[in-house]
C-alpha cells in the first residue's frame, strides 16, 4: 500500500468514526436507548377497529398506515437515580405535522397490558384508545410504561402522580429522535393527556414540564382525565368510605393493594403492617406484573369473603394504619406519598381542560372538582382553563376512557370551540 492509498484509507475510516461517534452523542442527547418496530397497522384495520370503538362520533378515517416502535429510554427510577425505561411510540407513516400527544395510561398491574406490549391486536385496552383517538388526526403518540412497568424491575410507584410524571416527560425526546430516525415528520406542537392514574400523572407533567427551560417542553395544550389529583384529601376520603356493595369494595381494596405493595418494595415495610395476615399474604403474592389484574379482583374478593370482611374496608386493613390514614399521619410512607403526590394547589400557564365521567365510582370527581375550584380561585381564567363532564350512565370508569380521548382529541384539534358540553361547575 503506498502512502497515498493509506492515508485515503486512513481518512475513510476517520470520517466512519467521527460518523458514529456524532450519532453516539445526538442519540445520548435524547436519551434514546433503542427503538425497534413491533408492529405495522393497516388504515383498514384502524378504521374497522375505529368505527367499531367510537361508532358515529368517529373522527376522520386514517389515510395511509401506523408504525408502532416499543423503545427504551434514559429517565429516573422512585428513587430519582438514573434509569432505563420502555414505552411505546406511535408514528403515522404519513408524519404527524400536528405534532405529538403524550398519553399517560391508567392502573394496571399485567405486565402485558403495557404500552410496549401493544401491538394493535389487543382489544378494547387504553393503548389501543388512545391509538384509534389521535392517530388518524396527524398526531404522533408516546406512551411511557413507567416506573416499574415494561421491563424495568423494582416496585411501581402508584399512585405517585409527580414520580410517575418524568417518565412522560423523558419519552419526548426519544419519540422525537425515533421519528427522524424513520424519516417521518412530527410537528413541534406537544400535547399531554392521560386518564384515571394517568390523569394525574399527566396533571403533575404539566406542571414540571412549564418549570422546564426547555424549548423542547412547551406544551400547547393539556386534558387530563378522571385523576387523582387530590390524593392526601379526596382519594384518602374515598379510601375510608364504605362501600354498600361488594364491587366498590373490592376496587379499594385493589388500589390500596398496589399502593401498598409499592411501599413496601420501595421502604422495605412489612404488607402486614397495613393489610391483616390473610389480605397481607393475597397482595405479596398478586402483585408484580406477572398476573392478570381481573385475576388479582378475584383473589381479593374470594380472601376478604373467607376473611368475612362484609365489604368493610377496616376488616381487611390493620388498625394502625385505619389510625393513620383517618388522621393523615405523615410519619407513615403511605401517607406521606399521598401528601408529596397532590396535584391540585398550582396555576397552569397552558391551556387545559379538565375531563371527567359523571357518577364515577372509582376515582372520585371529586378531585377534577377541587382541581378546577382551586385553580380558579388561584386566578386561573376561562381561556386558560375549562372543564368538560360526561354524562353517560351507561358507561364506568373503564369503558369511558375512549369518550374521555376524544373530547381530548376534540380539544387539540379545536381548542375549547371544538369541544361539547363545557361545564363551569
Amino acid at each position: 500500500m503506498n502512502k497515498f492509498e493509506f492515508v485515503k484509507k486512513f481518512t475513510a475510516v476517520g470520517a466512519l468514526i467521527a460518523a458514529i461517534t456524532v450519532s453516539a452523542i445526538a442519540q445520548a442527547a435524547t436519551g434514546l436507548v433503542s427503538s425497534q418496530q413491533i408492529a405495522t397497522i393497516t388504515a383498514a384495520q384502524f378504521n374497522k377497529r375505529m368505527n367499531a370503538v367510537f361508532t358515529s362520533s368517529a373522527p376522520e378515517p386514517l389515510r395511509g398506515s401506523l408504525n408502532l416502535y416499543k423503545v427504551t429510554y434514559r429517565s429516573r427510577d422512585a428513587n430519582g437515580k438514573n434509569a432505563v425505561l420502555s414505552g411505546l411510540v406511535i408514528v403515522p407513516v404519513n408524519g404527524a405535522p400536528n405534532g405529538l400527544v403524550v398519553f399517560n395510561h391508567g392502573t394496571t398491574v399485567y405486565n402485558n397490558f403495557m404500552p410496549s406490549r401493544f401491538t394493535g391486536k389487543q382489544e378494547g385496552i387504553e393503548p389501543e384508545s388512545a391509538m384509534l383517538a389521535f392517530a388518524s388526526g396527524g398526531y404522533a403518540i408516546a406512551m411511557p410504561d413507567y416506573i416499574g412497568q415494561g421491563d424495568h424491575t423494582g416496585g411501581h410507584p402508584y399512585p405517585a402522580n409527580v414520580v410517575n410524571s418524568f417518565a412522560g416527560m423523558d419519552l419526548i425526546k426519544p419519540a422525537r429522535a425515533v421519528g427522524r430516525r424513520n424519516n417521518l415528520e412530527i410537528g413541534t406542537n406537544l400535547y399531554i393527556t392521560g386518564y384515571s392514574e394517568g390523569g394525574g400523572v399527566a396533571m403533575a407533567q404539566l406542571r414540571e414540564l412549564e418549570r422546564s427551560n426547555d424549548a423542547a417542553y412547551n406544551v400547547t395544550a393539556a386534558a387530563p382525565a378522571s385523576g387523582p389529583y387530590d390524593l392526601s384529601g379526596t382519594t384518602r376520603e374515598f379510601m375510608l368510605e364504605q362501600p354498600t356493595e361488594q364491587a366498590g369494595f373490592v376496587v379499594r381494596t385493589y388500589l390500596l393493594g398496589d399502593l401498598v405493595y409499592f411501599v413496601h418494595k420501595n421502604k422495605g415495610v412489612k404488607i402486614t403492617e397495613y393489610f391483616k395476615p390473610s389480605m397481607a399474604f393475597t397482595v405479596n403474592n398478586a402483585y408484580g406484573g406477572k398476573t392478570k389484574d381481573e385475576e388479582i379482583i378475584k383473589r381479593i374478593g374470594l380472601t376478604a369473603f373467607l376473611m368475612r370482611a362484609k365489604n368493610n374496608i377496616f376488616n381487611v386493613v390493620t388498625p394502625r394504619f385505619k389510625r393513620a390514614i383517618e388522621t393523615l399521619d405523615l410519619r407513615d410512607p403511605v401517607v406521606k406519598l399521598l401528601k408529596d403526590n397532590d396535584i391540585y394547589d398550582w396555576s397552569p400557564r397552558t391551556k387545559m381542560l379538565l375531563i371527567n365521567l359523571d357518577g364515577d365510582t372509582v376515582v372520585s370527581p371529586k378531585n377534577t372538582q377541587v382541581a378546577f375550584q382551586t385553580m380558579r380561585r388561584r386566578g386561573v381564567g376561562r381561556d386558560s382553563l375549562r372543564r368538560s363532564i360526561i354524562r353517560d350512565p351507561g358507561l364506568n370508569h373503564v369503558t369511558a376512557v375512549p369518550a374521555a380521548m376524544l373530547k381530548a382529541r376534540n380539544f387539540f384539534d379545536g381548542g375549547y370551540a371544538g369541544v361539547r358540553d363545557l361545564d363551569e361547575n
